[in-house]
């Protein structure tokens, strides 16, 4: 009797499942199709955390380009091929933003421009994108220039009484960075040992690893409350939010009590100008906003950057010649490499575009949101669904790429050795209607940082370094893909 019993409640645990399982997979009508998901959790325990990417790849060979999964309790719309990328996100109907956890967290809201949409979302950015064109391609252009070759020399410098010995780039990468994105806010530099700079240093390390570790909190909401503190450090995480906040409070404080109408248009001049006016949608708390996303996410994308092409430079000598003979063949020798020299020095455009493909640091970009119903590929998406774009799908396609899963500079070269320009497939900074917009900043400042660094310095492995080029996965390391942890030795060049 007691056995016959336990099999009925086997049986019934069992149907219950069933029905949860069937019921957690139900899908809008006429949705993209699909894998069967777990109830509360959704798919998310069958994705490779460490490769979402690769498990997005295998999805689509059963689904199609364009199907979903769902994250959580709530079905995403994934587009896991360039052209449908393409369409996708240069509609309108794409270009909102969920409320995700990660992102609301940091700045207490929907606030700025990575997290808003609509027209306060469209205002804000072009502002920002304005400005940051203005430094690269304006009549200041130059001044800007100097500045990161200020930052360059700076750097050059202090690593030069490392020369000869294994060290790790990565805290004097991101000092240069940082500094380089607070002459942009402020106008002015500071030196890296001051107190205010390392509170900042701080704050934006600390922020960075919670986003990350609490991405998936953006999709299971109910995590937030249920993870230990041990594990999930939302107070620590609160604490960093917290007093990033104040000390972006505070610079806009002292720059406007600084200001007496005789110094040159920084960002937040600019900005504040616009509030002055009463222009839409531009206030303080909204400069604060773009500030620290400035900061958070311009230098950690940039310094990601930079050490994902130390290393790829250090395991790749044969690349590393052929840039410094390039600079070599043009004379620039003995002197600074400047951005005009860019039209000459195709191998090392095609080599900075490259490590760009290939180090491929934010694989799946920021969540985006349809703002309206739409009808895409025969599919009906309501307003509000969720969708991410799988930009490994571009970056390691054999429809674009010749050798996709290797490091290989010719793929940004044409027949006679030209650097090819906007090449299809290639998507560093989006695509379509939230497209970075600090895209020609951050273009200028890896060509002449790297271009530089190599004018003056040849990278070689320590003794006993097994040459891998892999992927850090760690806590903190879930919305940016970051190099793993290695030390490179620098030799000044014969």
């Amino acid at each position: 009797m007691i056995l016959m019993t336990l099999q009925l409640v086997g049986v019934a645990v069992a149907v219950i499942f069933v029905i949860s399982v069937i019921k957690a997979s139900v899908r809008p009508a006429n949705f993209p199709p699909g894998p069967p998901s777990l109830p509360l959790v959704g798919y998310v325990p069958f994705l490779d955390v460490r490769n979402i990417g690769r498990s997005f790849d295998k999805l689509s060979k059963r689904y199609g380009d364009v199907f979903s999964v769902f994250l959580g309790k709530s079905p995403c719309v994934v587009l896991n091929s360039y052209p449908v990328i393409k369409e996708a996100l240069s509609m309108k109907e794409f270009s909102g933003r969920p409320s995700m956890f990660s992102g609301t967290f940091f700045q207490k809201g929907k606030i700025g421009i990575t997290t808003t949409e609509g027209k306060d979302w469209e205002l804000q950015r072009n502002f920002f994108h304005n400005h940051m064109v203005e430094l690269v391609q304006g009549k200041g252009n130059l001044g800007f220039q100097d500045l990161i070759l200020d930052e360059v020399h700076d750097l050059k410098m202090d690593l030069a009484k490392k020369v000869g010995e294994p060290l790790p780039v990565s805290y004097r990468f991101n000092v240069s960075i940082i500094n380089i994105l607070w002459t942009i806010a402020s106008g002015r530099r500071l030196h890296s040992q001051q107190q205010e700079f390392q509170s900042v240093y701080e704050c934006i390390d600390k922020i960075t690893q919670f986003m990350s570790r609490a991405a998936i909190m953006s999709f299971i909401p109910g995590l937030s409350r249920i993870v230990p503190e041990s594990i999930s450090k939302m107070e620590k995480g609160r604490y960093h939010r917290d007093r990033f906040l104040n000390i972006s409070q505070k610079w806009i404080r002292e720059h406007k009590e600084a200001y007496r109408g005789n110094r040159g248009a920084d960002l937040q001049d600019a900005y504040l100008a616009k509030v002055g006016e009463g222009a839409e949608s531009f206030t303080e708390d909204g400069l604060g906003a773009v500030l620290r996303e400035m900061f958070v996410v311009g230098s950690e994308t940039q310094s990601t950057m930079l050490r994902w092409a130390i290393r790829i430079l250090s395991v790749h000598k044969d690349v590393q010649r052929q840039v410094q003979d390039e600079m070599d063949e043009l004379g620039e020798r003995n002197r600074d490499i400047v951005w005009e020299d860019r039209h000459n020095m195709h191998f090392t455009r095609a080599t900075v575009a490259e490590i760009q493909r290939f180090a491929d640091i934010t694989p799946n970009g920021l969540v985006h949101k349809t703002v309206a119903d739409v009808d895409f590929h025969g599919f009906y998406l309501p307003k509000g669904t969720n969708v991410i774009a799988n930009m490994t799908s571009c970056h390691r396609s054999p429809d674009y790429w010749k050798k996709p899963n290797e490091f290989y500079p010719a793929h940004f070269l044409d027949e006679n050795g030209k650097f090819v320009d906007a090449k299809e497939g290639f998507v560093p900074y989006g695509i379509g209607t939230r497209r970075c917009p600090g895209e020609d900043v951050a273009n200028m400042a890896i060509f002449l940082i790297l271009a530089n660094f190599l004018n003056t310095f040849s990278l070689r492995l320590p003794t006993g370094d097994k040459r891998e080029i892999k992927t850090q996965y760690e806590a903190g390391t879930g919305f940016i893909r970051n190099p793993q942890a290695y030390k490179v030795i620098l030799q000044h060049r014969e």
